[in-house]
């Protein structure tokens, strides 16, 4: 890709937070490959927050999804998404467009992938921001992973929280995270109260979130704090002692912060997407107990979006999972990542390696193609 010159480069800014601040590996990669070109963000958001001071665009642009591509740049570079198929079937119209999609479009031809859907959707093999530093390298860039951007402020002013367990009580407005392979159900988060104390604990939301926020605090009598934007949310996460999230934007904001984070997932992937914390964070994943979870794009996930099984895998993590991951975080090292599912700690390796993890993927996801297909 280096041998042809490159003056007109682009890339997108999708309207979810959390993928936008995945990418920003990749952004910043392409604009080390290549300094001298143009490169041009289409951003699915106005102002988007994520790129607020980020540097690394010589013009930032509202994404039309009528605009040529391959007419406007010679080389585009579509970051790894989670959703908008028709994002996806926009840039991969053109010839000049990097992307997952192509990248993997051979392995999800193979028979492999016919029988288990190993490669529909890379559930278990990569985190997305690995993902994204592939298409870097693809797209000629050479050197070493690069670590997420969020904007950072002054966490002075949050000092006298300092050293709570800050709980992210997530009550997003979008319809697909408002369901319940988002969502902890208020209950277990009044139960984790209990268990952890109003002294030791803060409650944190966005302002799409207060409403919700403000009725947990006043039936708990607990704190509460509600960040304006993504600078004053990670000036407080750098002051907590741990943060317990649910999977979104917030976690991967949280990140970047290098804060000590306990994620809660249901659907998600704890591999694709568990946070970033790499060089100084730590976390622990926790999956839940449901041998069909994660289910992140696959069949599985359709018979319960269909009403044929009860979407129950973010009920199912018990507040004593969180209790017992926070009490095992003093004895984690800087920069380490590892995954609970039903009280058993492992590392990303290990859940990889695990004959029983594979065995349940595959039997689920067949499961899931055939009650799709029976009903219609």
């Amino acid at each position: 890709m280096k041998s042809v010159r490159i003056q007109k480069l682009a890339t997108f800014a999708p309207l979810e937070l959390g993928d936008t601040i995945l990418a920003t590996p990749l952004y910043k990669a392409l604009r080390i490959a290549y300094p001298d070109a143009h490169f041009t963000a289409l951003s699915q958001l106005p102002d988007h927050p994520v790129l607020k001071d980020f540097n690394t665009f010589d013009a930032i642009v509202n994404y039309d999804p009528q605009v040529n591509l391959s007419k406007e740049f010679d080389l585009v570079v579509l970051p790894v998404l989670c959703g908008d198929a028709d994002v996806r079937r926009h840039f991969e119209s053109h010839s000049n467009v990097i992307s997952a999609d192509r990248l993997y479009a051979k392995r999800r031809r193979s028979l492999v992938n016919k029988w288990n859907g190993k490669y529909s959707h890379v559930l278990f093999y990569k985190h997305q921001v690995e993902m994204n530093m592939e298409l870097a390298r693809e797209a000629g860039y050479g050197g070493q992973t690069l670590s997420p951007y969020c904007p950072q402020g002054d966490s002075t002013v949050f000092e006298r929280h300092r050293g709570r367990v800050g709980l992210f009580i997530n009550t997003p407005m979008n319809e697909f995270q408002a369901m319940a392979n988002r969502q902890w159900p208020v209950n277990h988060w009044k139960s984790l109260i209990d268990r952890l104390g109003v002294s030791k604990i803060i409650l944190i939301g966005g302002v799409t979130d207060r409403p919700n926020l403000e009725r947990l605090a006043d039936e708990t009598n607990s704190p509460f704090i509600v960040t304006g934007s993504l600078a004053e949310f990670t000036a407080l996460c750098r002051v907590l002692k741990v943060l317990v999230t649910t999977d979104g934007g917030a976690m991967h904001a949280a990140a970047t912060s290098q804060a000590s984070i306990i994620s809660l997932h249901g659907t998600s992937s704890p591999i694709l997407l568990h946070p970033w914390i790499y060089p100084e964070g730590k976390c622990i994943a926790i999956l839940s107990p449901n041998t069909c979870s994660p289910c992140q794009r696959s069949f599985r996930l359709q018979v319960c979006e269909k009403g044929l099984t009860e979407m129950n895998c973010m009920s199912n993590i018990e507040p004593g999972l969180i209790e017992a991951a926070i009490a095992e975080m003093d004895n984690l090292g800087r920069g380490t990542c590892l995954i609970m599912k039903s009280r058993d700690l492992m590392t990303k390796a290990t859940y990889l390696q695990s004959w029983r993890r594979r065995l349940d993927f595959t039997l689920n996801y067949n499961f899931g193609r055939a009650s799709v297909l029976l009903r219609g």
